[in-house]
C-alpha cells in the first residue's frame, strides 16, 4: 500500500467519521455551533516491542490537520488527520476527539481542557539488515486522551499547547530476528493554532 493510497484511505475515513458524528450526535446544535479549522505540530514518541527483543522507542515530528465545532463555550468536538514519519516507521491516524473546557481567568481568554480521543491508526514499518530489507504495514484502533491549555488570541484565532496519550494495538505480520514487531502506545506534546469562522 503506497503512502498516497494510505492517505486517501484515511482521509475518506475521517470525512465519514466526522460527518456521521455531527449528523447523529449533534444535529440540533449545528446552527449554534462555531466551525473551526487548524493544525498542530509536535513531538511524538512511539513505544514498540517484540518478543525476544528489548522494547524500542521511535520518535519524530508529528503534524495534524483538524476540523472542529464548538458546541458551546465549554465543549468542542473535532476530527483530525495526523502524520508522523522517521527513519524506520511511518504513522498516520484519524481521530475523533471531545474536549471539556474550563476557564482559568475572568475574561475567559485562557482555558484548560481535558478530553478523550478514539480512531484509527496506520503504521508502516521498514527495516534494513545487512543483506535483507523488511517492510510491512498494518492498521488498528486507537484510543486515549488529551489535556492542555487553550489561549484566545483575538480576531477569531486561538492557540493551544497540550499532551496526548494514545493506546495502539497493531502487530506487524513480518518477522525480524524471528520476532513480531508491535506498536503499543504513543505520547505526543503539541502546539496548535485554530481559526474560528
Amino acid at each position: 500500500m503506497t503512502r498516497l493510497s494510505i492517505t486517501r484511505f484515511y482521509m475518506t475515513k475521517l470525512a465519514l467519521v466526522t460527518n456521521v458524528t455531527f449528523m447523529c450526535l449533534v444535529p440540533h446544535l449545528s446552527h449554534a455551533a462555531e466551525s473551526i479549522i487548524g493544525g498542530t505540530v509536535g513531538y511524538a514518541n512511539y513505544n514498540a516491542s517484540s518478543a525476544g527483543l528489548s522494547n524500542t522507542q521511535e520518535s519524530g515530528i508529528n503534524y495534524q490537520y483538524r476540523s472542529a465545532i464548538t458546541l458551546n463555550p465549554s465543549n468542542r468536538l473535532y476530527g483530525a488527520y495526523s502524520y508522523n514519519s522517521d527513519d524506520m516507521t511511518q504513522h498516520e491516524g484519524l481521530l475523533v476527539s471531545y474536549d471539556r473546557l474550563f476557564s482559568v481567568d475572568d475574561t475567559h481568554n485562557i482555558k484548560w481542557f481535558i478530553g478523550a480521543s478514539a480512531g484509527f491508526s496506520g503504521n508502516e514499518i521498514q527495516l534494513t539488515d545487512l543483506d535483507r530489507s523488511y517492510q510491512d504495514s498494518g492498521s488498528s484502533y486507537v484510543y486515549g486522551g488529551q489535556v492542555g491549555f487553550l489561549f484566545d488570541l483575538g480576531h477569531d484565532f486561538t492557540s493551544e499547547i497540550g499532551f496526548r496519550y494514545l493506546k495502539h494495538n497493531v502487530t506487524s505480520s513480518m518477522e525480524y530476528n524471528s520476532s513480531d514487531l508491535s506498536v503499543n502506545d504513543a505520547e505526543q506534546i503539541y502546539f496548535g493554532i485554530d481559526f474560528t469562522f
